[in-house]
């Protein structure tokens, strides 16, 4: 698909879709440096990290389970009511910034179609850019390891779940290219 910014509408929303550890926090920061223009970064892990303590690995916000008899480790991720209501307003967050005129750097994890159809519904006012953001699983693993705040295996789980369904604008590899590289790649695609 050929994608270009169109400058009759009102505001530019890219929407990365990836595993945890994939490169999508890399990537966003590097689009902003690379940008001429200047990009706001939401990032799922910030509304995450903004539920109480309590709540966290809680039935009615996210649940962190391991998967039983799985080798090497596998860790699902179940969405309780708040969570949904957190992701929800997470989504309605990106649609209000584009609302007042400001661009805007997703960085998301999708556990189904619905995420992406949600996105296109509120930001039918504005050009959302869709990019899948892979990486070879082990190496998705190792950054896992290496980031030191994530339950291992979240990024084995996710694998093969987070792009199912999924329709993209852009795809890009992370462990194929840099973020320098695949940002200013994609910014070109976009004529900025």
């Amino acid at each position: 698909m050929s994608v270009s910014w169109r400058p009759d509408v009102m505001a530019l929303v890219v929407i990365l879709n990836g595993t945890t550890s994939a490169g999508k926090t890399s990537l966003a920061r590097a689009i902003q440096e690379a940008a001429l223009r200047p990009f706001l970064h939401v990032q799922m892990d910030d509304f995450l990290n903004m539920q109480p303590g309590w709540l966290k690995d809680h039935v009615d916000g996210f649940v962190f389970l391991p998967v039983e008899g799985v080798t090497p480790p596998e860790v699902s991720v179940e969405t309780g009511p708040f969570g949904k209501r957190l992701m929800d307003g997470m989504r309605r967050s990106v649609a209000a910034m584009a609302e007042a005129g400001l661009d805007v750097i997703v960085d998301d994890v999708w556990m189904g179609d619905g995420e992406q159809q949600e996105y296109r519904r509120l930001l039918n006012n504005h050009q959302p850019v869709f990019v899948g953001v892979h990486s070879a699983l082990e190496v998705a693993e190792a950054r896992e390891v290496a980031r030191g705040d994530r339950d291992i295996g979240q990024a084995r789980w996710q694998f093969s779940r987070v792009h199912v369904g999924a329709e993209y604008d852009l795809e890009v590899d992370t462990s194929q290219e840099s973020p320098d590289v695949l940002a200013r790649s994609l910014l070109d695609r976009l004529g900025l």
